[in-house]
């Protein structure tokens, strides 16, 4: 009777990045990041178009941010 192996030890343990980010820091920067996003849905429509254009342009730059720092490595 022979018992077979389903998973390699060699591949259980990958090298790399690790799996996780920076969890506490990227929550921090979306959390700044949904702020702004509320405050730019308030203040919108006493803003001018170019204004709310780049704050929102912004915000997604800070999630983009926010992301490549301290996001899930996948």
């Amino acid at each position: 009777m022979t018992t077979t192996q389903l998973h390699s030890p060699s591949r259980a343990r990958r090298r790399g990045k690790p799996a996780v980010g920076r969890p506490s820091l990227f929550v921090l920067l979306l959390g700044f990041a949904a702020l702004g996003v509320m405050g730019l849905l308030i203040a919108g429509p006493s803003l001018g178009v170019p204004v709310s254009i780049g704050a929102a342009a912004g915000l997604m730059g800070l999630v983009a941010f926010a992301w490549v720092v301290a996001g899930p490595r996948l």
